[in-house]
């Protein structure tokens, strides 16, 4: 196997690392960043939004995606 294909293969795994929301929604961070500036600006709920943005980042972090 060449070094090209191995650098491909291990490309490919590590993209495959990242949850769902990060490849479509960015880190959890800067979700959580648009949601307070939502919240701020009386968009979203100030007494929901914060579970929602804990939610997504546990899933995150714990891979609860597997």
């Amino acid at each position: 196997m060449s070094v090209r294909s191995l650098l491909g293969r291990v490309a490919r795994l590590e993209q495959a690392r990242s949850s769902p929301w990060t490849r479509f929604f960015g880190t959890p961070e800067e979700f959580a960043a648009d949601m307070q500036r939502g919240m701020d600006a009386g968009i979203y709920d100030k007494r929901d939004m914060p579970a929602v943005v804990a939610s997504i980042r546990r899933w995150c972090r714990e891979g609860m995606w597997r």
